[in-house]
């Protein structure tokens, strides 16, 4: 064995550890898309700020199709110098009626979209990179055999 066909074994983890995180990526998003589907939209109220230093996350609650007040917190951090929320803020919020504790969300278009789309993308380089990280130590590997004779 050489060394370029044991780099070709790098480049086949990272080719597979982008097909699982693009597939965690798209499950997510078959979640959001279901959440489109049966979601209800409401208003509800930003009634503190978790502080994770330098981050901020929001804490919403708002009030579900029953009356039932349901609190949830943000899926994303927020950087302290970038206010998104603030204390009192009136949010649109997104729930499914089935499990509202679960599924409630901030409806923002960024909000909504990071979450799923970070490991699609993040997947998807790592699958193309492990890909042709593969075929170029692969072919490196068979043109040093070829050298070597074996």
């Amino acid at each position: 064995m050489n060394g370029f066909r044991n780099a070709s074994y790098v480049g086949f983890v990272l080719f597979l550890i982008g097909l699982v995180v693009t597939g965690y990526g798209l499950y997510n998003l078959t979640i959001e898309k279901k959440l489109d589907a049966v979601g209800i939209k409401t208003k509800g109220k930003v009634y503190d700020l978790a502080v994770i230093e330098p981050y901020r996350k929001a804490l919403v609650e708002f009030k579900d199709s029953k009356g039932k007040k349901v609190q949830f917190e943000d899926k994303l951090f927020w950087n302290h110098s970038f206010q998104k929320y603030t204390k009192g803020q009136e949010v649109e919020v997104l729930y499914d009626p089935a499990d509202p504790i679960r599924t409630a969300v901030i409806n923002d278009f960024f909000q909504r979209a990071t979450a799923p789309w970070f490991p699609v993308i993040i997947g998807g380089i790592l699958f193309i990179v492990g890909f042709i990280l593969r075929k170029i130590m692969l072919k490196k590997a068979k043109e040093l055999d070829a050298r070597m004779g074996r």
